[in-house]
């Protein structure tokens, strides 16, 4: 009796030891299988190797055709091919063109009609993002209009709610899931350039959208976010300033997503310490990646030239590993997919696989196979996320000499203050305005006549006015 309860002892142990187990899958957004001239057999034989269990193909509409699956020859061939192999596809199915959905004729509709008819003939394939970076004007125009006022986040909430619905109408148990969000964008309908939505403003227009079209039901199962570098150079761990996000600033996302939702139809984040029972979105990390060297003696099987500052192969696979250790350890996120598994021919593209064109493996390749393999459990600190009422990384900070205090948040916001003789409400002086995250704004105190004053100041959140911090501090006239 005392060795069966030494060994399951131990066991336990083992286990504790181990970490929680992940509820992170790996795979790839590639479409290298399905255009592969065996179907795909060796690419996802390939993806078995690593580890992986995931592959998101494009599938794209067309809207000059609305109801012909583009590239359906290759996707009849494909799925079954992955299939055969455990490996678990999934689409993202989005208009080819930008202006598609605003200037086709009922195009919301045909779009949703649309990605039904793919659910139907591809019974195997039940995660479905509907929608990609909805956010940029590659994928969405227009961003804004002529006074300047976001519309792209409107327009994307109507094409969502559309799609979820017709898929659910195709089989309720659709994972349907939501935009592939860009993690940048410059919120500047006069920008010379790139006019775009940072995803965090996206996502309050989306929010505000949704709750003025009174829907009672939700838009999406899950969330797909883009999470690349803002330079190739930059590790994991260096993220975005508010309003754009990285792949380690997902509490601001998930944050995003409470301002823009509470409280309606739409569900949202699981927060540490919730028991459960009901649905909870989760994320898709559909798109990460870093682009390496191209080593002289490969240097054939490429054309064009590179556009971006380079990583070499071991620094490569170090970042993926830590890009999946970091995933596996929040419980909100699902997906891992790294962009490519193999590198495009073209330098001015991606050149951001484990494997090359040829099919030989980079040294990144037996990294993120170890790195899969060994997090399939969390081992390191289990992410913790709790929605906050008040302003993120709100302080105030009072100086007597100048006699000034300056006031700083880590998100957009605007503040109110307001000087009274402490014994009464009514405002001597202030100022109202907006601040932008992560930078001063100084107030220098009038000057007054002598006696007790209270200048009270209250800052609320750019994307949620219910929000907000408020600071108080008495000084003398």
């Amino acid at each position: 009796m005392w060795r069966i309860t030494a060994v399951l002892a131990s066991a336990c142990l083992a286990l504790a030891l181990a970490g929680a187990a992940s509820s992170t899958t790996f795979g790839v957004a590639d479409d290298a299988g399905k255009y592969a001239e065996d179907g795909g057999a060796g690419f996802f034989t390939m993806l078995t190797q690593l580890g992986m269990t995931e592959n998101r193909m494009a599938v794209f509409w067309d809207p000059s055709q609305p109801s012909t699956i583009v590239d359906q020859a290759f996707l009849d061939r494909a799925v079954p091919e992955a299939q055969r192999r455990g490996i678990d596809v999934m689409f993202a199915i989005y208009p080819l063109k930008a202006k598609a959905l605003a200037e086709t004729p009922n195009g919301i509709q045909l779009f949703a009609q649309y990605a039904a008819k793919v659910a139907e003939r591809y019974p195997y394939v039940r995660k479905i993002i509907c929608l990609n970076e909805g956010n940029q004007p590659r994928f969405q125009q227009p961003q804004f209009d002529d006074q300047g006022n976001g519309i792209s986040g409107y327009v994307q909430e109507q094409a969502m709610a559309a799609c979820y619905d017709a898929l659910k109408d195709v089989d309720p148990g659709i994972d349907v899931i939501a935009f592939g969000l860009s993690p940048r964008g410059n919120d500047d309908f006069d920008a010379p350039s790139n006019v775009s939505h940072s995803p965090i403003r996206f996502l309050k227009e989306v929010g505000d959208a949704y709750r003025q079209s009174g829907r009672t039901k939700p838009i999406a199962d899950d969330l797909s976010v883009h999470c690349y570098p803002n330079v190739n150079t930059d590790a994991p761990s260096v993220g975005y300033l508010w309003p754009k996000m990285g792949c380690v600033n997902l509490d601001r996302l998930k944050q995003a997503w409470w301002d823009a939702f509470h409280g309606t139809a739409q569900p949202l984040f699981r927060e540490a310490g919730d028991p459960g029972g009901g649905p909870h979105v989760r994320i898709f990390v559909d798109e990460v990646g870093y682009q390496a060297k191209v080593s002289p003696d490969k240097a054939l099987l490429y054309t064009g030239s590179e556009n971006v500052p380079l990583i070499d192969d071991a620094t490569q696979g170090r970042y993926y590993a830590q890009l999946i250790a970091m995933m596996a350890c929040d419980p909100d996120v699902a997906l891992l997919n790294f962009f490519h598994a193999v590198d495009e021919t073209n330098l001015a593209a991606w050149q951001s696989g484990m494997v090359l064109p040829d099919g030989t493996h980079r040294a990144s390749f037996a990294q993120v196979k170890d790195a899969v393999l060994a997090n399939q459990s969390c081992h390191g600190k289990t992410a913790e996320w709790h929605h906050v009422e008040n302003v993120t990384g709100a302080r105030a900070t009072f100086k007597t000499l100048p006699r000034s205090f300056v006031v700083r948040a880590d998100e957009g916001f605007t503040y109110e203050v307001k000087i009274t003789r402490p014994s009464s409400t009514r405002r001597l002086t202030g100022a109202d305005g907006a601040g932008e995250a992560a930078r001063d704004v100084l107030f220098k105190l009038p000057k007054l006549a002598k006696g007790r004053y209270t200048v009270r100041i209250i800052l609320r959140a750019e994307t949620n006015p219910s929000r907000a911090s408020i600071f108080s501090h008495t000084f003398n006239g």
